[in-house]
């Protein structure tokens, strides 16, 4: 039985599913993971974006010195502003005016350099009227770095990234804040929020920042097939450094390092699951989140992005027609998450620490039945990417006149294009990561067993990686495990109830 097969927990003993359920909440801390490694359609924009740093170079320590490949065609903040009309809800268009000799020339396989708006490959150029329109994807540090260093250690303070604009600052924002919506004001103490559907699940988060951390809070919940599953949680995450070590030397990548530095947080988790009915089961149990947070983070024009997101993963297994189960679990954690790619090869570089609290668990139910919980978070991203930007880049650049000429896009360069298309869900978005997993699974056997025994696990892992498509094609992709604890609670706390 998987995180993702429909069906019911069958059999005399539920505790003979508990190995079972422990492999899967194994392989649920990687899909964990996974989940923002595919790329899909333009996510939920989530919680406004944070004041940007102007420019990381401002920060003491920063090196940025860095040669572009010959292949690069740069464009200024200032030009990229005045010719770029739209940019496509999934990041992959871009439409032009004429107007600049640089992008009349452009052309497939060239590296498009929008200072502080996006890095991307050219896979097709059109002409209509007085528009070029640029069909694009992800582009590695390698497609646009020759040689050189970028360097810096970037302290994210909550209360500060999120106060309110300076009242001496001009009403519209400057070209280096576009990032920032025109009008809009965050204060230290200010709850904000998002709610809407995710992946069909009804979801609600909040985050409300203050002087030296985030609060954070979500709920998510959906009912399907005679099943009723909810999972709420809150926590905080305080003030961090993060920081990053990119080399590059004649186009390959000698040395890349992230790290998030004091991390120091804690996750309180509720769920609950009903089942009345003949056949339940929910078919999309993994859920991915609008990001909680998203900073702009630019170097030397190079437009970085950190964001931090939770991930979810949520399956019921119940074996009677009319069950409940409800829990809870809670995690701290506190050290360092971070990791370096060299030679092709990783190593961790965390002390990351922490430990897990199971809740009182409690069933009601005739038959075995069992359940897991998956929860990453705070997963902490460095990216190149765009879709965790989009609603964002959308506010300057609106996507309406670039989705309209997709079909134009795709006559005119169809076999690159449609390609490009086809094999768009399973790329990932230029990016490294580190995260903090909890995976809670509990096993029951039901009142009528001879033993009504109910073993609960929760396993907590620390985990980060690089994609190829951030470290540069001939490199694999890195994924580590930092450290893992697990956790456990036998009720009865007999032998006969399994091993602890």
């Amino acid at each position: 039985m998987s995180c993702t097969e429909q069906g019911s927990v069958t059999g005399n003993f539920a505790m003979r599913l508990q190995g079972k359920f422990y492999l899967v909440c194994l392989a649920a801390s990687v899909l964990l993971s996974g989940c923002s490694k595919k790329s899909a359609s333009h996510e939920s924009p989530g919680i406004p974006v944070a004041r940007p740093f102007k420019d990381l170079r401002d920060l003491p320590g920063t090196i940025a010195n860095v040669t572009l490949t010959s292949n690069t065609v740069r464009i200024d903040e200032s030009t990229t502003h005045r010719i770029l009309k739209s940019i496509g809800s999934d990041g992959d268009i871009f439409v032009f005016d004429n107007s600049d000799q640089r992008i009349q020339g452009l052309h497939e396989g060239q590296i498009l350099l929008l200072d502080k708006v996006a890095v991307r490959r050219v896979l097709v150029v059109a002409k209509k009227d007085n528009l070029i329109v640029v069909g694009t994807d992800y582009a590695s540090l390698t497609d646009f770095i020759q040689q050189g260093q970028l360097k810096w250690s970037a302290p994210i303070k909550f209360g500060s990234l999120f106060s309110a604009k300076d009242s001496s600052a001009p009403s519209r924002p400057t070209p280096s804040m576009w990032f920032i919506p025109n009008g809009t004001v965050y204060a230290a103490g200010t709850e904000l929020s998002y709610s809407g559907k995710v992946d069909d699940w009804d979801t609600s988060m909040s985050v409300t920042p203050s002087s030296n951390r985030l609060d954070v809070a979500f709920r998510v919940s959906r009912s399907s097939q005679g099943m009723n599953v909810m999972t709420s949680a809150k926590g905080y995450l305080k003030d961090f450094l993060s920081s990053a070590d990119i080399q590059v030397a004649q186009g390959d990548l000698s040395n890349f390092s992230y790290n998030a530095t004091n991390l120091n947080g804690e996750v309180d988790v509720q769920y609950a699951a009903t089942r009345d009915g003949e056949a339940a089961g929910i078919d999309k149990p993994n859920i991915k989140l609008p990001p909680l947070a998203k900073i702009p983070m630019p170097i030397d024009g190079i437009p970085f992005i950190l964001t931090i997101n939770a991930n979810l993963i949520l399956k019921p297994g119940f074996g009677a027609k009319k069950e409940a189960a409800s829990g809870s679990f809670q995690i701290t954690y506190n050290g360092d998450e971070g990791f370096q790619v060299k030679g092709g090869n990783a190593q961790s570089s965390s002390t990351i620490d922490g430990t897990g609290t199971i809740g009182r668990v409690q069933t009601a139910s005739l038959a075995p039945h069992a359940i897991l919980i998956g929860v990453a978070a705070p997963k902490i991203t460095l990216s190149l990417g765009m879709q965790s930007a989009m609603d964002v880049l959308q506010q300057a650049f609106p996507s309406g006149l670039a989705d309209s000429l997709g079909d134009f896009l795709a006559n005119t360069g169809a076999g690159k294009w449609a390609k490009k298309k086809m094999n768009s869900s399973f790329k990932t978005e230029a990016a490294a990561y580190v995260q903090t997993v909890a995976v809670g699974t509990m096993a029951s056997e039901g009142s009528l067993g001879m033993i009504p025994c109910k073993l609960t696990r929760l396993l907590l892992q620390f985990q980060g990686g690089a994609d190829a498509y951030l470290l540069g094609q001939k490199t694999a992709e890195k994924d580590l495990i930092f450290a893992k604890k697990e956790f456990v609670v036998r009720e009865p706390d007999v032998k006969a109830c399994g091993d602890k």
